[in-house]
């Protein structure tokens, strides 16, 4: 641990803008939820009308989870309890891989390994930070919460299980960050492991069963904040918490510096005839990720399949709910496979990075049939996730209600109309590629975060509908199953995936390769 010190100083000066920025959207969005709730609603009666309002959508429950008491304090934890935790969690991993894995990637771990500094200072230093971060967050959180005229005792237990999601994500991330060896797939993994979390809870508060306590983000609202106050539940965050760091720690020292778990196997002295086109090349390079996030998939919407008619055992309008829920999941599920796509777009900029482009490019291939057989597995992939997903959830969601000729298809169906938005953010990574490869993964990464806080932030009233329309996945249709689409919205955001992935070709036709 030598030199833990001194690397928590270099973090907090790298990210003296960010995490200032991180941790007042952390306690500015609940509060603008909680203080919106106050103004509304000022009578028990309103409150109680409210409540009954939001337990009848099942989209409401997934997203937000139960409402435990028709009172100020019980509708404000509802409506403010899991948009401050869902900010916390990404916040916490992409600082976790942006200060372990990058480090190792781009090679200043190594650099800074050479002088005074223990292995594991550089892990200890960050989750130190997270740490510091999330309960500094807690603590302006309760003090706002507090502000509007909230019970103490429920403030802190809102902020102080806010924070236990974000740093039981820190640790999550940390992990991932053993197991791979290159930060796009370190948060692509960390990222869908939260999309499994999140869909866990959401699954068992629409069920009302024991998947809420699963997950982290179900003992966030099984803290019960204002309407019963659980300070035991945060024992649950600090093992689990504990439990992965030690995780974490006992594969960085059985690993290699800049290596993943699974260290990258020597090939043959000569490659084999199949693998003399990019394209071959490229499946070379994505078939394990690839494999390994269908099979995830497969594995989720078989989940979600045989949740969803459990789910409509406590719903009024069984169809109506089955569709909210079903929504709902492949809106979370497909912000999740956006980031494989983004990934597998960015390959190439990896590839550059490491100096294995320019020894290719020297050889037969152009630019564009490197990048674009890349592309098409960010293209592909994503759609055979999804479909794969769909079949799942029809094969088992049918078979619970005795009809998987009609709910495969409409279940498969619906599951791929979540491509366009998927493929625009893989197109977008494709034009930062081109444009501005520098900055191109965190600025893609970036994006992928806003838009999934804008979604977020509409759920809970903070923005307008104009503000949500930045975002891509706002624009697919949230229609019943088997229900006529209008085109219009998913043809435009076809149109502008190919726009913006013809700029990306065209950019790096012109621009300099990096040596």
């Amino acid at each position: 641990m030598t030199g833990t010190g001194a690397l928590i100083r270099l973090i907090l000066r790298r990210d003296r803008l960010i995490l200032p920025v991180w941790i007042v959207v952390t306690v500015l969005v609940p509060y603008g939820v909680a203080s919106g709730a106050a103004s509304l609603y000022t009578t028990p009666e309103s409150l109680l009308k409210y409540a009954e309002e939001a337990m009848a959508n099942t989209a409401q429950v997934a997203m937000r989870g139960v409402v435990y008491a028709p009172t100020l304090g019980g509708v404000t934890a509802w409506g403010a309890g899991m948009s401050g935790a869902l900010v916390a969690a990404l916040a916490s991993l992409l600082v976790v891989i942006r200060h372990t894995r990058t480090e190792e990637e781009t090679g200043r771990r190594e650099l800074l390994g050479s002088t005074v500094v223990g292995r594991h200072a550089g892990l200890a230093a960050t989750l130190v930070v997270v740490l510091g971060a999330n309960l500094v967050a807690a603590v302006l959180l309760a003090g706002a919460m507090t502000a509007l005229g909230l019970p103490v005792a429920g403030s802190f237990m809102l902020g102080l299980s806010t924070a236990g999601v974000g740093v039981a994500m820190g640790a999550v991330a940390a992990v991932a960050a053993q197991c791979t060896t290159g930060s796009g797939a370190a948060r692509g993994l960390a990222f869908a492991a939260l999309a499994v979390l999140f869909l866990v809870r959401g699954v068992g508060d629409a069920r009302g069963s024991w998947l809420s306590w699963a997950s982290p983000f179900g003992w966030a609202r099984l803290s019960l904040a204002y309407t019963g106050d659980r300070w035991w539940v945060l024992v649950l965050f600090a093992g689990f918490s504990v439990a992965l760091v030690w995780v974490a720690y006992l594969l960085a020292a059985r690993r290699d510096l800049a290596a993943g778990l699974l260290p990258d196997r020597a090939g043959p002295g000569s490659a084999a005839a199949a693998l003399r086109s990019p394209f071959a090349l490229a499946w070379r390079s994505h078939r394990g990720p690839l494999l390994a996030w269908t099979a995830g998939c497969a594995a989720v919407g078989a989940l979600l399949g045989s949740a969803v008619d459990g789910a409509q055992q406590q719903i009024s309008g069984l169809f109506s709910g089955a569709d909210a829920l079903f929504t709902f999941s492949l809106l979370v599920l497909s912000q999740a496979v956006s980031g494989y796509a983004i990934s597998a777009a960015l390959r190439p900029r990896a590839e550059e990075r490491d100096g294995l482009a320019e020894l290719l490019l020297a050889a037969a291939p152009a630019r564009v049939r490197w990048a674009m057989a890349h592309l098409a597995f960010a293209v592909a992939g994503p759609a055979l996730m999804l479909a794969v997903t769909g079949v799942a959830m029809g094969l088992t969601y049918g078979a619970a209600v005795g009809d998987v000729g009609g709910e495969l298809p409409a279940l498969l169906g619906t599951a791929l109309l979540w491509l366009p938005a998927v493929w625009v953010m893989a197109a977008l990574a494709t034009a930062l590629l081109g444009l501005l490869p520098r900055v191109s993964a965190a600025v893609a990464w970036g994006l992928l975060g806003v838009f999934l806080l804008v979604e977020l932030a509409f759920e809970f009233g903070q923005v307008n509908e104009g503000v949500l329309g930045l975002s891509p996945f706002s624009h697919i249709p949230r229609t019943l199953l088997g229900a006529p689409l209008d085109l219009v919205q998913l043809v435009a955001l076809l149109a502008l995936a190919l726009a913006l992935a013809g700029a990306g070709m065209m950019g790096l036709r012109r621009r300099d390769i990096t040596a």
